[in-house]
């Protein structure tokens, strides 16, 4: 069964297109669109709580599936809100392992911009949140670089329990900065997809292959950042 929360229910229109991904299939290109979007939505429901920080660096924290389209909307829309010299970008590249019960996603590569480490908001933007291992592995190696004042946890949908399971994976000096932002909350499973969830596998869904063939993708957003943040060429990103 799918809940909506507070910020689904404040914004209708992302609720009916977080509804609608799940019946997107075979065309990527409307998906992408449509991930773009739900991140703008995404940044609408963050604005406010950010006018509370309202010097502070932020760091945006995404997969590399994910860059081009739901991270890109949340920091179009953050650049559209006057928030774009403050936003810096934090790109990570994960690898999938799985052993019986165990499932782990080591940091394969990085794309990473300089900011304030000690004080800083992080955004950690994720297309789904069900067993939280991938934004576990991420923020875990956020947090090493950084002292963040603020992290706010922000996907389209998260699996019931996510935002408790999360939490008991860090101590209350970092959990309790935890501010969770998405727009449904689904109970139900089939094997590693929630239902209904994003509609299945983001990587096959954007047009990205499956979970080896996406870690060869060098996001667009990357390319431009990297362009404008160290004026160099696009070479392989270590």
């Amino acid at each position: 069964m799918r809940i909506y929360t507070k910020f689904g229910k404040a914004d209708p229109i992302a609720a009916k297109l977080v509804d609608d991904l799940a019946g997107i299939k075979g065309s990527p290109e409307k998906y992408r669109d449509q991930m773009l979007n739900i991140g703008k939505h995404l940044a609408i429901g963050i604005v406010p709580s950010l006018k509370n920080s309202p010097s502070n660096d932020i760091c945006v924290v995404c997969t590399v599936e994910d860059a081009d389209f739901l991270a890109r909307g949340l920091i179009e829309q953050l650049e559209e809100d006057g928030y774009g010299q403050r936003i810096h970008l934090l790109c990570l590249w994960n690898g999938k392992i799985k052993e019986e019960s165990v499932s782990l996603s080591p940091v394969l590569r990085e794309y990473k911009e300089a900011f304030n480490a000690d004080d800083s908001v992080f955004i950690i933007v994720k297309s789904i949140i069900s067993g939280a291992c991938v934004v576990k592995t991420n923020l875990t190696r956020a947090i090493s670089i950084s002292k963040p004042t603020k992290i706010f946890v922000a996907a389209p949908v998260m699996l019931d329990g996510a935002e408790g399971r999360l939490a008991r994976e860090f101590p209350v000096e970092i959990n309790s900065k935890f501010e969770f932002v998405h727009f449904a909350t689904d109970d139900e499973k089939n094997g590693d997809d929630v239902l209904p969830g994003i509609g299945g596998s983001v990587y096959e869904l954007l047009g990205l292959g499956n979970s080896q063939q996406k870690n060869k993708y060098v996001p667009q957003i990357v390319k431009e950042r990297r362009a404008k943040h160290f004026n160099l060429p696009v070479l392989a990103i270590a």
